[in-house]
């Protein structure tokens, strides 16, 4: 929609600026938290930034896995092609599903190494990442990226500019923003838990089985084809069932030993 903000003459894009905005969001929010509780913030703020890079290399690595082959046969292109090589798999394409199992991955090695309680450490940490994720999608709305499937009749549309990630002229179905709305109220919701006491490994379950019923539900209402696919399925929609599958699972293993 508004791909680029004019500082002057420079050019911010719209997307970088609304991730750093959600990063500086899910900070504020997690240190305050902290101080809130009463916690020491040093082994929980290393904690956030090993998650952070965590993220980072689990969002890029689920973007690559479906361009798996063609990354392969395009590593030709390095000894002279090396920025064309560069634009197309390192320079973008993040998937989200990707960061966020890899920051709980990361999170978790962390709580291990240091010997310390990921339930306890995730607590405040857990909120964040929707918090984080609500100004990420409106980032993909105002860059056109991960765009809606084009508008039925007498639904709500938008038509994004020519020159915008999104095909221009046609009415689209904003899911970048019922995707944002739904990551604020997942925030809100486990925000309340938070406070009235529970625990981040109960939060990490409820966050991971409600934004997988959302994003699963959201991706038929994606039209950007470049997201990759498992069967007929999304990748995003294989990962959200296997993640439904292995959260329930646990859940029910830990209560067959409690009982």
């Amino acid at each position: 929609m508004f791909p680029y903000l004019l500082l002057g003459k420079v050019p911010l894009p719209t997307y970088g600026l609304m991730i750093l905005l959600g990063a500086t969001a899910a900070w504020v929010y997690f240190h305050h938290r902290l101080k809130a509780r009463g916690e020491n913030p040093g082994q929980a703020e290393q904690a956030f930034w090993f998650g952070a890079l965590g993220a980072i290399l689990g969002a890029k690595v689920l973007y690559l896995l479906p361009r798996l082959p063609q990354l392969m046969a395009d590593l030709a292109l390095l000894p002279d092609q090396r920025d064309l090589f560069t634009a197309r798999y390192l320079s973008g394409g993040f998937v989200f599903y990707g960061g966020l199992l890899g920051a709980l991955a990361a999170v978790w090695l962390f709580c291990r190494l240091r010997k310390l309680s990921f339930a306890a450490l995730t607590t405040d940490l857990v909120p964040a990442v929707p918090l984080f994720h609500t100004f990420g999608r409106v980032g993909c709305f105002l860059a056109g990226c991960c765009y809606g499937i084009p508008a039925p009749e007498g639904c709500p549309g938008v038509v994004f500019p020519q020159g915008s990630a999104a095909p221009g002229g046609t009415a689209l179905v904003p899911v970048q923003l019922y995707e944002s709305a739904g990551c604020l109220l997942l925030f809100l919701l486990l925000d309340r838990l938070a406070r009235r006491g529970r625990q981040g490994d109960a939060l990490v379950a409820v966050y991971l089985c409600l934004y997988a019923l959302l994003r699963f539900f959201l991706e038929f209402l994606r039209g950007d084809a470049a997201r990759g696919f498992v069967g007929p399925l999304s990748t995003s929609q294989a990962v959200a069932l296997a993640t439904l599958a292995v959260v329930l699972g646990v859940l029910a293993w830990r209560r067959r030993r409690t009982v």
